[in-house]
């Protein structure tokens, strides 16, 4: 009864405005944090498409991650502080420090699209994975979200074939 069960975790960075997955990180969690995931989905997404605004929630902070964001993309950055209770003038990075004092709620509610193709993905596809193999559990995690890219592509075609 001690033993615990892994099960995968899928990082998503995704185009919130078209809700289109655009990168795909898969892991074996509770091994290891999520911040470990943060700068290679960005960097890949920048490079399919240019960036304008970053939200990610309090498990990216990190002053590294808004540097990336902020200096080497030219985009602009909403991670909220990790800790909340610890007053501003202890908070490393100038950063942080921006975000300790406030940001655009509007902007960062703009991530709870990532929750909802989530969601999606476990609704129309179940939330438990087929595979025992691990490679073919990553397999089957990935194809679930080309899936539902198409799926959402397909629903975009019609509503606008609809609009005109």
């Amino acid at each position: 009864t001690g033993l615990r069960r892994k099960y995968a975790k899928l990082s998503i960075g995704a185009d919130v405005l078209q809700q289109i997955i655009c990168n795909i990180r898969i892991r074996r969690a509770p091994t290891r944090h999520d911040n470990i995931d943060f700068k290679p989905i960005i960097t890949r997404i920048s490079n399919i498409l240019p960036l304008s605004v970053v939200t990610a929630d309090r498990g990216y902070d990190s002053e590294d991650n808004h540097q990336m964001v902020r200096e080497d993309l030219h985009a602009f950055s909403i991670i909220p502080a990790r800790y909340e209770h610890i007053p501003i003038w202890r908070t490393y990075g100038r950063y942080r420090k921006q975000m300790k004092r406030g940001y655009s709620r509007l902007l960062y509610n703009q991530r709870n699209k990532d929750e909802t193709i989530v969601s999606v993905i476990k609704r129309l596809f179940g939330e438990h994975l087929m595979s025992r193999l691990i490679r073919t559990q990553n397999r089957e995690l990935s194809f679930r979200c080309i899936t539902y890219n198409m799926h959402r592509l397909t629903n975009l075609v019609i509503s606008m074939m609809v609009s005109t």
